[in-house]
């Protein structure tokens, strides 16, 4: 069996922005360092064999928060890095809509294949979630595996862990300050918790 524990970075202050953001590479807020202590102590107990985290420093600064004094290294995956916005990086959904309106557009029609000018496409981000994730198992171990990245991320893996592929994306919702577990018999997924905080 594997036990797979699923967090999404602390708040940063582009959260309390409200624009888009993916691989803009910036810091947790002081609520999102509080909330990473919180989860650090909520799942002390927990003995992981593997830690995995997105390479942006939001991941890795949750992550080792998370494992504080335990002598675990972080294993960072490209490939769990966020939906990269391109030129929207940074920008409300409003300034787009006003400033780019035809690619807009374009991405509100078809949200699984236009690509954002200089970003991702739907498609090409949930592949490279999908092929990164499909490495982790590889091994085919009994293990249990601390996961922290993105919103978007985690939606691809739990959505793909399920078996609804691409559509069960926007089935989830993974919040910041909490974990999730997922466990993983004979090819068979079955959430056990979700954006739990005890």
């Amino acid at each position: 069996m594997i036990r797979l524990y699923l967090v999404r970075h602390g708040e940063t202050e582009y959260n309390r922005k409200g624009v888009y953001y993916g691989r803009t590479d910036c810091l947790l807020s002081d609520y999102g360092v509080w909330q990473a202590e919180k989860l650090k102590n909520i799942l002390f107990p927990v003995q992981f064999d593997r830690v995995i985290s997105s390479p942006l420093q939001r991941s890795m600064q949750t992550a080792k928060r998370i494992i504080g004094e335990k002598q675990l290294q972080i294993q960072q995956i490209e490939g769990f890095a966020e939906f990269d916005f391109g030129a929207w990086e940074g920008k409300h959904y409003q300034e787009i809509e006003a400033d780019d309106p035809e690619n807009w557009q374009s991405w509100i029609n078809d949200w699984k294949y236009a690509q954002v000018p200089d970003g991702d496409s739907f498609m090409i981000f949930y592949n490279r979630v999908k092929s990164s994730l499909a490495q982790i198992f590889a091994g085919g171990l009994d293990e249990t595996i601390l996961i922290v990245a993105h919103q978007g991320t985690l939606r691809v893996i739990a959505a793909e862990l399920m078996g609804m592929k691409e559509e069960g994306y926007w089935n989830f919702c993974f919040e910041q300050g909490t974990y999730s577990l997922l466990e993983l018999v004979d090819g068979h997924c079955t959430i056990k918790k979700i954006n739990a905080t005890e």
